[in-house]
């Protein structure tokens, strides 16, 4: 597809039992449209970002009458409390901090716009393709023009601001490089080829499991909390790194097998990218002693150890392969390094 960081990954974390999961009301931030539309949902830089202000943006470019949906509604208004829109902030948020520190010259509405289009068309064509393959085993009719345009409308509102952001990327970072270009980058990251890392981790959940939104005061003040228990009874060695997991990590998927995360790439699709970075500047035996932030909420990360699983050559033939990597690598870098200029902060 594309760039990890622009999108969630396809697996939750499972959540943990804990008091903010009573029925005494939601433990997360919940807003209203347009009753919040003044209300920051992040700061990017010197700008504060409206709920307001993204609700405009989807209605203007990927789903015209949202705003008027949103009012009308209850099911879609529902969206503001589900699984989109903490993706939706971050992807808008991570817009505008490319757009302040790159400058305006990759905006241009046209470009911008096919190369959005172009994204769209590739995911949806992967996404409408199994949704053909699921429907002619389950034995159903073949599926009517007007239900892919139903699909189609449905996909875009709910992947439009990814799409946008992975446009923007590929507009600021193509991959028209020569082969000298392409030998020098796998020639300086070699493991990126082919090598593999296995990692701990140990996750803080500062989100709402389920939708991925930002927690309450309560909630977060929580989380606050245990990072610096964690921070305070973390050994220089790592050596009670799988305790800790297990005393601590709201995944407890992985908790049950200390934490493990195996088989990771530097690219991994089934990871965020913030978490992949980290693991691979790792040495093994390493561990973070800062968390890293994630969609899922803040790790702690210990590495393992590396393996070369594959061992490949430069030649004309895996040539598009460190194509596609470099590309990566240069967008992460672009996308992150203006996360952390402009100090991004993600209010919802």
């Amino acid at each position: 597809m594309g760039l990890s960081v622009a999108t969630l990954a396809q697996d939750r974390p499972s959540k943990k039992q804990n008091p903010l999961t009573s029925n005494d009301g939601p433990h997360h931030i919940v807003r209203r449209y347009p009753a919040d539309k003044d209300v920051a949902i992040a700061v990017v830089g010197n700008k504060t970002l409206t709920l307001g202000a993204l609700v405009d943006h989807i209605d203007a470019r990927h789903y015209p009458g949202f705003k008027k949906l949103l009012e009308t509604q209850p099911t879609v208004q529902a969206y503001l409390r589900s699984d989109l829109i903490a993706p939706w902030v971050r992807q808008f948020a991570d817009m505008e901090a490319l757009r302040q520190v790159y400058g305006d010259e990759y905006m241009d509405p046209v470009d911008l716009e096919k190369a959005q289009s172009k994204v769209l068309k590739e995911n949806f064509e992967v996404y409408l393709g199994r949704e053909v393959e699921r429907r002619r085993q389950r034995g159903y009719p073949e599926i009517s023009q007007a239900r892919v345009n139903s699909l189609l409308s449905e996909y875009q509102l709910r992947t439009g601001l990814s799409s946008e952001l992975q446009g923007l990327l590929n507009i600021m970072e193509k991959d028209t490089y020569t082969a000298r270009q392409l030998r020098d980058f796998f020639n300086a990251n070699p493991r990126f080829m082919g090598g593999q890392v296995t990692l701990q981790h140990i996750l803080i959940q500062h989100r709402d499991g389920g939708t991925g939104i930002l927690l309450n005061d309560e909630g977060v003040a929580r989380a606050n909390a245990r990072i610096a228990e964690v921070q305070a009874r973390l050994r220089q060695d790592g050596s009670n790194f799988e305790e800790l997991v297990r005393l601590y990590s709201d995944d407890t998927r992985t908790a049950k097998k200390g934490g493990e995360l195996a088989h990771v790439h530097r690219f991994d699709d089934r990871l965020p990218a913030t978490i992949c970075r980290a693991a691979w500047s790792l040495k093994d035996g390493q561990h973070t002693t800062d968390v890293i932030e994630s969609q899922y909420g803040y790790h702690f990360i210990r590495r393992v150890a590396f393996n070369q699983n594959i061992y490949i050559l430069f030649t004309n033939d895996t040539m598009e392969s460190v194509r596609i990597v470099m590309q990566r690598a240069m967008q992460e870098r672009l996308l992150l390094g203006a996360r952390r200029k402009t100090k991004l902060r993600l209010l919802l």
